[in-house]
C-alpha cells in the first residue's frame, strides 16, 4: 500500500502536516493563553493605577476644601463679631448723646452682648478690658464665674501657635489688639454641649478692640467643627468609590477594594469596616491586613491565596490573586483582587476549540495536507501575533483578524468579543473618571466665579479712589488684587493637574519639535524681558497628548526663565532616543537647585529654598512628574556642568521610534 511514491510522499506529508499542525497549535495556544491571562491581569493593575490617581486628585480636591472651609469659618468669625460691635456702638451712642450714663449704657451693652448665640448655642461672644498687666473679664455667658474677675490664673497660661511661645491667653489678646486692633488667636477651651462643658478642646478665636471703652470683644470656633465638615467631605469620596467600584469588574468575579491602616475596610462589595481585622489566610493563618499590607510596600509583588466563591460560599479553595498600591496621605490601601482560574479561563476555551479545530483539519490531511498546513497555520500565527501585540501594547492595540477557515474565523470572533468586553470595562471607568474630572471642574468654577468680581472691585477702588484712600489702604487693595490673581493660578494648576491621565496617546507621534516652537512663541515676551537666548536641538517624537506635552515644556522653560533667565545665562532644549525611551531636557545655568531638595521640588506646593522672590505656585514640577508617570516615564533633575540645572523628562516608547 505504502510502495508507490505517491503514497509514500502523501504518508511523509500527511505526517509532516500532522507534526507542523500539532507544533503550531501547542505553540498558538501557549502563547495566546500567556498573553490574554497577562492583559486581563495588566488591565486589573491598569485600574488600581487609575483608582490610585483619582485618589490622589480627590486628596488634593479634600485639603483645598479644609483650606477653604477654615478661611469662610474665619471670615464668618469676623462678620459675627462686627455684628456685635454695633450694639456696643449704638450703647455708646446714647451715652454720648446723654440719653444714658456710662454705667447704664455698658450694662445694656453687655447683656445684648451676652444673649448672642450661633451654631445651635455652641458659638458665644465675651468683653474682656486691656488692663495691665493682666485684663479683667468683663462677661463670659458660658463661665459667669469669671465675670469681674482678673484673668491671672495659671489655667491660662497656655502654649499659644500664634505667638510660638507660652504666654497667659488673654494677656496675649490685649497685647495683639493693641498693636493691630484685631486678630486671631488659636488656643484651648472648653466647649459648650448640651451636656454641659467639655474638656478643653483647640479652638480659634478673633477678637477685636473697642477702644471707646477699651473693651475686647472676642468670638471662637472649635476645631473639631472645621474637621466634622473635612471628615463629611471624606465620607463622599469612600461614598463615590463604592459607586465606581460597583461597575468595574475584572474577569468574572474580581473586584477592587480600599481598607485603611487602622484595620477597617472603607470598600469592598461584601465585607464591611472592622470585620476585616479579624480574617486570616486560610493557607498560612496570618491576618490578611499583615499580609496585604507587606505586599503595598512592594507593587509589583501579588498576593496569591485561597478563598471562596459567589456560589461556593465557605469553600476555601479558589486560588486569587491580589494586587496592593499604598496610598499614605489618607493611610489608605487600594487593592484589586481576582481569580486566577476566571483569568486563564477565557484562553481554555481558545485552546479547546483550537483542539477540535486541529481534529477536524487533520480527517482530511491526506488529501490537501500541504494547503491545510498552509491554511490552518496562517491565520493561527495572525492570531498569535494578535495576542502578542495585546501582551505588548494592550487592549488599545488589539486588531483580532477574521481569516481562514470557519473554526479559525469562529476563534477569531471569540478573541473580538472577549476584547470588547475588556474595552467596555475600560470605558466603564472612563467615564467614571470623567465624572470625577467634572467635578474638579465644577470646583474650580464655582471657585473662581467669587474671586473675579472681588479682584475687579478691588482694581475699581484703587483706581477710582486711590486720591481719597491713604498709602496703607491703596496697598491692601494692591494686595488683595495679587493674592486673588495668585488663587485662580493655582486653581487653574490643580485643574490641570487633576486633568492629566484622561487623556489618551494620540494614534501618531506628535512632532516634539512643532510643540517646543509654539511655546517658546508664547514665551516670546518673557524670553524678551529676561534677555536669555533659547536654543532648540532636534528632538524625537512622542506618543504622548501635545496638550500635556505643551504644559511639560511651557512649566520648564518658564522655570528656566524666571531663574536663569535672570542672570541672562543661555537655556538649551533637547532631547534623544535612548534605550527604547524618549529622553527630553531643557538646560540652564542658573543658581541650580540643592541636592536635597532635587526630589522634594517635584512635590505639589513644594518650592525650593532658591524660590524667594521668585513668582510661582508650587505645581509646575508637580505636573510634569505627573504627566511623565502616567505615560510610562518619569522626571528628575540634574546638575548643569559649570553650574546651574538639567531637567530631564522619560517617556515609554510606544512605538515613536526616532525623530
Amino acid at each position: 500500500m505504502y510502495r508507490s511514491l505517491r503514497s509514500r510522499i502523501l504518508l511523509l506529508v500527511g505526517f509532516a502536516v500532522f507534526i507542523t499542525a500539532t507544533s503550531i497549535f501547542f505553540f498558538a495556544q501557549r502563547e495566546m493563553e500567556i498573553a490574554v491571562t497577562s492583559a486581563e491581569e495588566r488591565h486589573g493593575r491598569d485600574l488600581l493605577d487609575a483608582v490610585e490617581l483619582s485618589v490622589e486628585t480627590e486628596y488634593e480636591s479634600l485639603l483645598f476644601h479644609r483650606e477653604a472651609t477654615l478661611e469662610r469659618r474665619k471670615a464668618e468669625l469676623k462678620n459675627i463679631v462686627t455684628l456685635a460691635m454695633t450694639h456696643l456702638d449704638e450703647e455708646y451712642q446714647q451715652y454720648r448723646k446723654g440719653r444714658l450714663s456710662l454705667r447704664e449704657a455698658q450694662q445694656q451693652a453687655i447683656q445684648a452682648i451676652s444673649g448672642l448665640r450661633y451654631d445651635e448655642g455652641v458659638g458665644y461672644l465675651w468683653i474682656n478690658d486691656i488692663g495691665q498687666p493682666v485684663p479683667r473679664m468683663i462677661m463670659h455667658p458660658t463661665l459667669p464665674e469669671l465675670d469681674g474677675e482678673l484673668l491671672d490664673d495659671p489655667s491660662f497660661n497656655t502654649f499659644n501657635p500664634t505667638l510660638g511661645f507660652q504666654k497667659n491667653l488673654f494677656v496675649a489678646m490685649v497685647d495683639l489688639c493693641l498693636k493691630n486692633g484685631e486678630g486671631f488667636v488659636n488656643y484651648l477651651w472648653p466647649k459648650p454641649t448640651r451636656q454641659g462643658l467639655s474638656k478643653e478642646q483647640p479652638k480659634i478665636s478673633y477678637v477685636r478692640l473697642f477702644d471707646q471703652w477699651n473693651w475686647i470683644l472676642g468670638t471662637g470656633v472649635y476645631i473639631d467643627d472645621i474637621e466634622t465638615e473635612t471628615q463629611r467631605r471624606l465620607d463622599a469620596i469612600i461614598d463615590e468609590l463604592n459607586n465606581i467600584f460597583a461597575k468595574v469588574r475584572i474577569a468574572e468575579s474580581g473586584y477592587m477594594f480600599v481598607f485603611n491602616g487602622k484595620r477597617k475596610m472603607l470598600v469592598h462589595p461584601n465585607i464591611v469596616g472592622a470585620e476585616f481585622a479579624t480574617l486570616k489566610n486560610p493557607a498560612t493563618g496570618v491576618l490578611f491586613f499583615d499580609e496585604l499590607v507587606e505586599i503595598a510596600k512592594s507593587p509589583d509583588q501579588a498576593l496569591d491565596y485561597v478563598w471562596d466563591k459567589p456560589g461556593f460560599e465557605g469553600q476555601y479553595r479558589f486560588p486569587k490573586r491580589a494586587f496592593v498600591t499604598y496610598f499614605e496621605p489618607l493611610n489608605w490601601y487600594i487593592g484589586v483582587s481576582m481569580y486566577t482560574d476566571e483569568l486563564a479561563q477565557p484562553s481554555r476555551q481558545l485552546r479547546e476549540r483550537i483542539f477540535y479545530l486541529g481534529l477536524a483539519s487533520l480527517s482530511v490531511a491526506f488529501l490537501i495536507a500541504i494547503t491545510l498546513a498552509r491554511g490552518m497555520s496562517r491565520p493561527l500565527w495572525k492570531l498569535m501575533q494578535a495576542a502578542k501585540e495585546i501582551e505588548k501594547k494592550g487592549l488599545a492595540a488589539a486588531n483580532i483578524p477574521i481569516s481562514g477557515t470557519t473554526e479559525t474565523q469562529e476563534l477569531g470572533h471569540v478573541l473580538e468579543q472577549m476584547v470588547a468586553s475588556l474595552r467596555k470595562a475600560e470605558e466603564e471607568l472612563r467615564g467614571a473618571n470623567w465624572e470625577l474630572e467634572e467635578f474638579v471642574s465644577t470646583v474650580s468654577h464655582d471657585l473662581r466665579t467669587p474671586l473675579t468680581p472681588i479682584i475687579g472691585f478691588a482694581q475699581f477702588l484703587r483706581e477710582e479712589y486711590k486720591n481719597q484712600l491713604d498709602e496703607q489702604a491703596l496697598d491692601c487693595l494692591t494686595e488683595i488684587e495679587t493674592q486673588g490673581n495668585k488663587m485662580i493660578k493655582h486653581m487653574e494648576d490643580l485643574l490641570t493637574l487633576a486633568k492629566v491621565g484622561y487623556l489618551e496617546r494620540p494614534e501618531e507621534p506628535v512632532d516634539t519639535n512643532e510643540v517646543v516652537r509654539q511655546v517658546i512663541v508664547e514665551l516670546e515676551e518673557k524670553i524678551a524681558e529676561s534677555t536669555t537666548d533659547v536654543s532648540l536641538h532636534p528632538l524625537p517624537r512622542v506618543s504622548v497628548p501635545a496638550l500635556l506635552l505643551s504644559q511639560v515644556f511651557s512649566n520648564l522653560i518658564s522655570n528656566a526663565i524666571r531663574y536663569a533667565g535672570r542672570q541672562g545665562s543661555p537655556i538649551e532644549i533637547g532631547g534623544e532616543y535612548k534605550d527604547n525611551k524618549v529622553r527630553l531636557y531643557v538646560l540652564d545655568h542658573g543658581p541650580g537647585v540643592p541636592e536635597e531638595e532635587r526630589e522634594g521640588i517635584f512635590h505639589v506646593f513644594y518650592r525650593g529654598s532658591t524660590s524667594k522672590g521668585v513668582e510661582g505656585t508650587g505645581l509646575g514640577l508637580a505636573i510634569v512628574q505627573k504627566v511623565a508617570h502616567t505615560y510610562g516615564g518619569r522626571a528628575w533633575v540634574d546638575e548643569t556642568p559649570g553650574g546651574g540645572c538639567t531637567f530631564r523628562v522619560e517617556f515609554e516608547d510606544a512605538g515613536c521610534g526616532h525623530p
